[in-house]
Parts: structure tokens; C-alpha cells; sequence
């Protein structure tokens, strides 16, 4: 009986490990539709680490004339690099990011048909990207508006998208 179990354990310390499940690597071409602000509102098509995005942007940037806050619609299109990737156990990666996108007002203050100075920027965003759920992606980042003609604006980017692999 002893020489069984000294049989058996040395069987099982000297055979050798198992590899564990490796984890699993991002898929090459994704496909994200963006539902609100981050990095717009439209579509994203993700090639490894890098995508292109296009869209539309709501930001308040000023008061109307009568009072109150009053949203300002951009069209805007831009590249995001996604870096730093970690699984928070959805399965997929979640990551850092970093994004920088050509903007062109459509209203108020800032409307491109009025002036192509005052109605075009440049907007930088940085934050994180959440893959809470199957396709479920949730952002959180702070953006950066530039316009042409020297205004700027700091501003919070929350998002939330579903993202599916080609």
C-alpha cells in the first residue's frame, strides 16, 4: 500500500504541468457603434491596436442667447490608439487610449457654413475602455477642444458602445 501511494506521488510531482488556458488575443478587426459622446456618436472600424472612427459630437459649450445651456453638434472623425490592454474577466480587452479627431461645428457659435475659422478644431481625448460585458464597452476619458481661432474647451468624455469582431 505504501509503495502504491509513493508510486503515485511521485507520478504526480514529476509528470510535467498542464499549461494553463492562455489568454485569449485581441481580435484583429473590430467594428464598435458608439452611442453616445466617446469618441462620438457612429462607427468605429478597429484594426489591432489602431481605429478610425466617424460620427457626430454633442458638447455644451456656451449659453444661449436667452439663457440656459445650449449644445453645440460637431461632425468629427479621427484616429484612437488603444494600448496597455487587460482582461477584467468579460473576456475581452479592456484598455487605455488616446484619440485625436478633426472637428467641424454645425450650430451656434461654432458653425462651420458661418466660418470655416471659428467653425473648425482639433479634439485630443484620453481615457479608459471597459469591456463590461459581452460587446458592452463603457468609457470614461476627459477631451480637449481646440478650435482654429484659439477657443478651447476641457470637458469630461463618457461613452458607451457595442463592439463586434469581423
Amino acid at each position: 500500500m505504501t509503495t502504491l501511494l509513493l508510486t503515485l506521488l511521485v507520478s504526480q510531482t514529476s509528470s510535467p504541468a498542464e499549461p494553463g488556458p492562455t489568454p485569449a488575443a485581441p481580435p484583429r478587426t473590430q467594428v464598435s457603434l458608439h452611442a453616445f459622446r466617446s469618441p462620438s456618436i457612429g462607427l468605429e472600424v478597429r484594426q489591432g491596436f489602431l481605429g478610425l472612427h466617424v460620427g457626430a459630437f454633442p458638447l455644451i459649450l456656451d449659453t444661449a442667447p436667452e439663457g440656459g445651456a445650449r449644445t453645440t453638434w460637431f461632425l468629427k472623425a479621427g484616429l484612437t490608439a488603444y494600448f496597455l490592454r487587460y482582461d477584467l474577466g468579460a473576456g475581452r480587452p479592456s484598455s487605455l487610449f488616446a484619440s485625436v479627431s478633426l472637428v467641424q461645428g454645425l450650430n451656434n457659435d461654432w458653425n462651420v457654413s458661418t466660418s470655416v475659422t471659428r467653425g473648425t478644431g482639433v479634439h485630443g481625448e484620453v481615457g479608459v475602455v471597459w469591456a463590461a460585458w459581452r460587446g458592452l464597452d463603457v468609457r470614461l476619458g476627459v477631451g480637449f477642444l481646440l478650435g482654429f481661432d484659439g477657443r478651447y474647451s476641457v470637458h469630461p468624455t463618457p461613452g458607451f458602445s457595442w463592439t463586434t469582431t469581423l
